[in-house]
């Protein structure tokens, strides 16, 4: 089999910082899920679900962009091409997810996954966005991300109003989801005005 062509423009994701990220993120998930009635859980799930975000931030990376701008296939096309590893990494979190909501017996370590999608759109939209001046933003906009994440969980300058990260069902879970879900639908709209070719 030709991987390079099957992979397609994915080859030249940078796979190490994806790797890596990806499974430190679904490691602290499991940790989360394994001790799913200690303190630590949570403190894991917050941490563990930016990191895969962080993750999907590096998708977009192209060493060698002026090269691959020249070429016929448009830039949409290798962006979504690109974006199958994003879903992959959300894929795997949301199982990790699962597991967790399983031991716990709380649906509420499976509806984080609407904050996974949210959060991974984020990143990739930045990305998207940033990738028209700069050929590898994945390393600026993974650790943007991950730093305003920890801030928020740290801070929690909005809990008057919302629960940004709930790790247990309460009343304000459905606006939680309801945020999130918003979140992700207004990036996947930036997402897709950022990977419109320059020329349309």
């Amino acid at each position: 089999m030709n991987l390079p062509r099957v992979l397609g423009p994915a080859t030249g994701v940078p796979w190490r910082p994806v790797a890596v990220l990806t499974g430190s993120g679904v490691g602290l998930l499991l940790v989360g899920a394994i001790w799913s009635g200690s303190p630590v859980a949570g403190t894991a799930v917050t941490v563990g679900v930016p990191l895969l975000a962080a993750a999907a931030a590096y998708v977009l990376d192209e060493a060698a962009s002026e090269a691959v701008a020249a070429v016929p296939t448009s830039l949409r096309a290798r962006s979504m091409t690109r974006l199958v590893v994003a879903a992959a990494i959300v894929g795997v979190g949301a199982l990790a997810l699962g597991v967790g909501a399983l031991r716990s017996g709380s649906s509420a370590k499976a509806g984080i996954t609407v904050q996974l999608v949210g959060l991974t759109l984020v990143a990739v939209a930045a990305s998207a966005a940033a990738r028209r001046r700069v050929g590898e933003p994945g390393e600026a906009v993974g650790g943007a991300l991950l730093a305003l994440v920890l801030a928020l969980a740290l801070t929690h300058p909005f809990d008057r109003w919302v629960a940004l990260f709930p790790s247990e069902p309460d009343l304000r879970w459905g606006v939680s989801l309801a945020l999130w879900a918003a979140v992700a639908v207004a990036s996947l709209t930036a997402l897709w005005v950022a990977t419109r070719d320059p020329l349309d």
